[in-house]
């Protein structure tokens, strides 16, 4: 299967198990926990030989997506329409401008973090957090706009 970021974006605000039923995610080994410490409980599917992972309201509809690529989990499907070892360049190019942005920290407590850039699309808003000191992509993180901080 083709795997696009349009592609996947289609399962925010579906169940839960519509994506765990179609490939490629079918037959993928995933940790499910429910949080119910929240003001309103969520549900995370992790998928750690994958490099995804998504969380899921309290109806167990998926609200945001997480696609890692870095030294320790990498999504190994990747997407054919931005490759997740593209740079912020390409990115930009691709997505257009970004609606915010953010230099990279360091926090004394959680550590570094690299820039970022938001990029709002029709029905959904993607985050790209880039790698400290790498121009590459880190993290892609695709969410409803109703979760969108």
């Amino acid at each position: 299967m083709s795997v696009t970021i349009k592609s996947v974006a289609a399962y925010l605000g579906k169940s839960a198990s519509t994506m765990l039923s179609d490939a490629p995610f079918k037959g993928w080994e995933f940790d499910r926990a429910v949080d119910s410490d929240l003001d309103e409980p969520v549900i995370d599917y992790v998928f750690a030989d994958h490099g995804l992972d998504f969380v899921c309201d309290q109806n167990d509809d998926v609200a945001t997506i997480f696609f890692h690529s870095d030294e320790h989990r990498c999504f190994d499907e990747g997407f054919i329409d931005l490759p997740l070892s593209s740079n912020r360049r390409t990115v930009i190019d691709f997505l257009g401008p970004p609606a915010k942005s953010g230099e990279g920290i360091i926090d004394p407590v959680l550590g570094d973090f690299g820039p970022w850039d938001r990029f709002l699309q029709l029905g959904y808003a993607i985050h790209i957090e880039y790698r400290v000191g790498v121009d590459r992509i880190k993290k892609l993180t695709l969410m409803r706009n109703d979760m969108v901080p």
